[in-house]
């Protein structure tokens, strides 16, 4: 049986891709930093990520722009 932690052979694979996915989000943003379709795949990503705190600020910014992604984020940071 193999470790609870354990997250198999192309995880760093696959966390560089998400660290790249998160760079070219945030180059979009500077040409649309109120995209709210971006700003919340940017979410999804922090949270992905690991990066909370990331992802709890993009939340705050989303929801000026749109309360109901801003909720759906939200709930994806917390696993609702």
């Amino acid at each position: 049986m193999m470790d609870k932690g354990y997250k198999g052979i192309f995880s760093k694979m696959g966390e560089g891709l998400l660290e790249k996915f998160i760079e070219d989000l945030k180059k979009e943003l500077q040409e649309r930093p109120e995209d709210p379709d971006l700003l919340f795949k940017l979410g999804v990503a922090y949270s992905r990520a690991g990066k909370v705190e990331e992802a709890r600020e993009v939340y705050k910014k989303l929801r000026e722009i749109d309360k109901e992604k801003a909720k759906e984020l939200l709930d994806i940071i917390y696993g609702v």
